[in-house]
Parts: structure tokens; C-alpha cells; sequence
């Protein structure tokens, strides 16, 4: 018997990935609460409580910080390209959120050329010497994903327990076999996102579709090129080859960011590692500039 707190959770979820799959359109707080199984007066209600947000406030702010990130990756966006692409009505809409938001303009923030943008779980370790890593170009296919998702932030132990939660979950009804694969799904940078806002789904791939069930909740990924650097290493130094990855890479690759979210693949390996280590695919899909 699930306690009723699961299942706001669920809901809430189902409401956030609306959002975030749907950033770029007009959206109203009836879409938003249909999707979410909730009438709209309510929904704002048990939204605010459990978000610590409106709904309108997160709209906003994620649109907002997308749009950062597309500034500072996506170079070959105009602003007004960027604006429209997040959800915004008009460039000068934009223009006055952004500033209120960020305060400075949108030109100013892409300027910044010495902020280093990146996504990832945690920050390097203070030595700041990178893991040995291979990188290639290659088509990435779609996945079916379950999760259990964290709002609150790359914390270790919040992603630890998110990832125990759908184990278990999973586990009990024989969904994990040697086909399933374990993909952490990191929604925000944490460079532009408040620490505390930041989100981040554990997930596993099933062959197919799955109806969601509280606590767990399905998305699809959709597969596209992505560059890939293959790596073992520790949890700490993840954050660190996604900013070589953004920062460095990407500049020279005649490639950018797709509007898509990067993810790490957790690999099943015979390997010898050392104790704490992981061996992963961290793959960030792209487009041609």
C-alpha cells in the first residue's frame, strides 16, 4: 500500500517532466495540472508546498536557465532564436526576465567566455587532474527509462537513495536482466541552476513501456548522436570531464549541444577498478553548428 506522500511525489514528478518536455510551448497552469492528475486550483496549491515554487516561478526559472545554457553552448543561436526556443512570447519578454533574473543582459552572460558551463553529479576533486578517458562521435539509440527522481539538488546521498529506491522497485518484479543498463540523468547545470534546485533522475532501461507507478515514473529518451567519453573513474571526478567535454571539446568539434538532456551510462564490467570506481559512457547528444 503506497502512502499517500508517494503519490503527490509521483504527480508532482509527472508535472515537472510536462514541463520540461514541453518548455518551448504556450503552456497554461490547466495543461500543466492535467498532467499531473490534479484540478488546477489544487494543483497550485500542493505544487508550491512540495516545490517550494509556484508553478509559474518554475516555468520561469527553468526556461530562463535553459536559455543560459543554450547562450553559452549553443553559439551559433542568435538571442531572439534562444528566447523563442525556450517558451518565451517576444524577445524583449525575454530580454526584461532575463536581466531581472540573472541581472545582467543576455549579450553580457554570453560574453562571459571564462565562466566554465558544465553538467554533472559532483565537483572535481580539489587537485583538479582529470581521470584517462576516450571520446568518440557515434548514433546513440532511444531508451525506454524507469526512474525515481531527486529535485533537491547533486547531493551523494540524495542520488544514492534515489537510486537504492528504484533498485529496489525494479528488483521485485524481475525487470533487470543483462540487457539493463543504470543511466543518471542530470537536467541542470549546476553553474546556472540554484545547488539546491538542481535535478537529477536515477534510471534504468526496461524494452518497453511502462505504466508509471508511484514512486517510479517512465520517460523516453530519444536517441541521437552524441559525443562519448568512455572512463573509470571515481563519482567526484564525473563533473570534472563533462566541463572538459563543454568547455573544451565541443569548441573545436563543429558540433553543439542538442536539445537534449546529457546522461551517464553506469556499464557492467569484468574489469579490475579500484575501490569506489565506476566505468561509464558520459554522453552529451549534438548537432551540427
Amino acid at each position: 500500500m503506497l502512502d499517500s506522500r508517494s503519490i503527490y511525489k509521483a504527480r508532482v514528478d509527472a508535472a515537472i517532466m510536462f514541463i520540461t518536455e514541453h518548455l518551448a510551448e504556450d503552456l497554461t497552469l490547466e495543461d500543466i495540472a492535467e498532467a499531473a492528475h490534479f484540478s488546477s486550483f489544487h494543483f497550485h496549491r500542493i505544487f508550491s508546498a512540495m516545490v517550494g515554487e509556484t508553478p509559474q516561478q518554475f516555468l520561469n526559472r527553468v526556461r530562463l536557465e535553459r536559455a543560459a545554457n543554450y547562450l553559452v553552448k549553443n553559439p551559433a543561436h542568435s538571442i531572439t532564436q534562444i528566447a523563442l526556443a525556450c517558451g518565451f512570447s517576444s524577445p524583449a519578454t525575454f530580454a526584461r526576465s532575463f536581466k531581472k533574473h540573472f541581472g545582467i543582459t543576455a549579450n553580457e552572460y554570453r560574453k562571459v567566455t571564462d565562466k566554465p558551463m558544465s553538467s554533472g553529479v559532483l565537483p572535481p576533486k580539489d587537485d583538479g587532474k582529470l581521470p584517462e578517458f576516450t571520446i568518440e562521435v557515434r548514433n546513440v539509440p532511444a531508451w525506454n527509462l524507469i526512474y525515481v527522481s531527486n529535485l533537491k539538488g547533486y547531493r551523494l546521498d540524495l542520488i544514492q537513495q534515489a537510486w537504492n529506491q528504484l533498485y529496489r522497485w525494479a528488483s521485485a518484479r524481475d525487470l533487470i536482466t543483462e540487457e539493463t543498463r543504470a543511466l543518471g540523468v542530470s537536467l541542470d547545470d549546476p553553474l546556472i541552476t540554484p545547488a539546491e534546485k538542481c535535478r537529477y533522475y536515477a534510471c534504468l532501461s526496461v524494452s518497453g513501456e511502462i505504466i508509471p507507478q508511484p514512486p517510479i515514473g517512465f520517460m523516453k529518451l530519444a536517441g541521437s548522436k552524441c559525443v562519448v567519453a568512455h572512463v573509470t573513474c571515481a563519482a567526484e571526478q564525473i563533473r570534472g570531464v563533462f566541463m572538459y567535454l563543454y568547455r573544451d571539446w565541443l569548441l573545436d568539434s563543429g558540433y553543439q549541444p542538442a536539445d537534449l538532456p546529457p546522461y551517464e551510462v553506469y556499464l557492467p564490467t569484468s574489469e579490475t577498478t579500484q575501490e569506489g570506481n565506476y566505468v561509464l559512457d558520459i554522453c552529451i547528444p549534438i548537432v551540427p553548428l
